[in-house]
């Protein structure tokens, strides 16, 4: 009944802003996406279940070797930053990450979007890349004098001239993520990185992120972060709720608040976590 009252109602509301044939392909898409995750509320807990979402801020957990996760999300969003009210609805934002050993993972992501400004519509893919992930340091095994520290890594694919949210030539990311274990139930995560891409000088991003274990199901998230460029900073808060609903499942509620320009912006995203696959090795 959830589902009937909610999710179809919203895939209807999304495809008549755009005038697209949408809502019979959502409704399609939506009803499978339920049907599969049925029984996975029937399996045994997991202790290696790690998630990168909901937030900005990036976690130095790895995946165990020959573990396949799906992070993905969808959005609302309302910005006057850049002048007239545009709004955008992430219809899909997804990160397919795999795990190739105890200090290692691969992911692959992209998103596929839909804007409105001023009567002009615009869809198509935005960040998608390709990229890694590694752990450099584990206090567990190499000793307590420094937390656990990762290695990110991303290759951003271009998508020409023609592309509405891709950018026309290839970029990349390198960072680094240290994650403290301040408390059992509180864990302390601080990364930076820079992003090249169109722009002639690389962007810089600085970012952390306080996590608190509420329950053996709910965590909660509050992080602050800034976008560093050569016009100026940006800086914003962001906060998310997870929800734990099956040992390998993972349902979220995300928010971003621009600390410059406030009542500017306004998003929400429902995300959801779901580890695949488990390999025996």
């Amino acid at each position: 009944m959830l589902f009937a009252r909610y999710f179809v109602p919203l895939s209807n509301i999304i495809a008549n802003h755009f005038n697209n044939d949408l809502p019979h392909t959502m409704k399609k898409i939506l009803f499978l996406f339920f049907a599969v995750l049925l029984p996975l509320f029937a399996t045994a807990q997991d202790d290696d279940f790690t998630a990168d979402r909901p937030g900005t801020t990036n976690s130095a957990d790895i995946l165990p070797l020959g573990r396949l996760q799906w992070e993905t999300a969808v959005g609302w969003e309302r910005s006057k930053l850049d002048g007239p009210s545009t709004t955008t609805w992430t219809l899909n934002s997804s990160t397919l990450r795999y795990g190739i050993g105890g200090r290692a993972e691969i992911h692959l992501q992209a998103d596929r979007l839909l804007s409105s400004c001023d009567g002009e519509h615009d869809g198509g893919f935005a960040n998608v890349a390709v990229g890694t992930k590694v752990r450099l340091y584990t206090p567990e095994t190499d000793g307590p004098l420094l937390p656990a520290v990762c290695l990110l890594g991303n290759v951003f694919v271009p998508g020409g001239s023609d592309a509405a949210f891709l950018p026309r030539y290839w970029g990349g990311q390198v960072g680094l993520v240290f994650q403290h274990e301040l408390a059992p139930w509180c864990t302390l995560n601080y990364d930076g990185e820079l992003t090249w891409s169109d722009d002639e000088r690389p962007q810089a991003f600085l970012g952390i992120c306080l996590g608190f274990t509420l329950s053996d199901r709910l965590s909660l998230m509050a992080e602050e972060y800034n976008y560093n460029q050569s016009g100026g900073s940006e800086s914003w808060i962001g906060l998310g709720l997870g929800w734990q609903i099956a040992p390998r499942l993972q349902l979220d509620l995300g928010t971003d608040l621009s600390l410059n320009h406030f009542g500017y912006y306004h998003n929400l995203t429902v995300g959801l976590v779901w580890q695949l696959t488990k390999f025996s090795h």
